[in-house]
């Protein structure tokens, strides 16, 4: 994907995203469009992962974005999140048919996904999770401003 789609993209999702808010938009650190850098499985760096997915958070909202550079185009799907009291998980919660099994084969989700959260701050976040399998993945973010 061109650096040029990368700006309009992010462009796009921060109009959209700032257009409603909850609290007056504040959610801390969880707020905005996270761009996912990379992706470690079981500690080693995941080469196939070509950096085109993007979680974005708005209020109780989650997203998941992958953009195809074939057409330009994407796909999504939604979620509520909510973190833990102790700010040591978040969990989304899909519902019914919003369900994306295969929105990417990097993030596989499922109908209940609880990361713990490993560093979130302002500009990174990093998630972990060990799916059912003990296959664990490591999620590397950084926010888009």
């Amino acid at each position: 994907m061109t650096l040029k789609l990368h700006i309009i993209l992010a462009v796009a999702v921060l109009i959209t995203l700032s257009s409603c808010t909850h609290n007056d938009g504040d959610i801390g650190h969880w707020f905005g469009l996270w761009h996912l850098d990379s992706i470690e499985i079981n500690g080693t760096p995941d080469a196939n992962y070509d950096g085109n997915t993007y979680f974005m958070f708005q209020g109780k909202v989650f997203c998941i974005r992958t953009v195809d550079d074939a057409n330009h185009g994407y796909i999504e799907s939604f979620a509520l999140w909510q973190e833990s009291e102790d700010h040591q998980s978040m969990t989304l919660s899909f519902v019914d048919d919003q369900f994306p099994p295969h929105i990417t084969p990097f993030v596989p989700l499922e109908t209940v996904t609880t990361f713990t959260v490993i560093s979130l701050n302002h500009k990174i976040m990093i998630l972990k999770h060990t799916n059912s399998e003990g296959i664990t993945r490591t999620y590397h973010l950084t926010c888009w401003e």
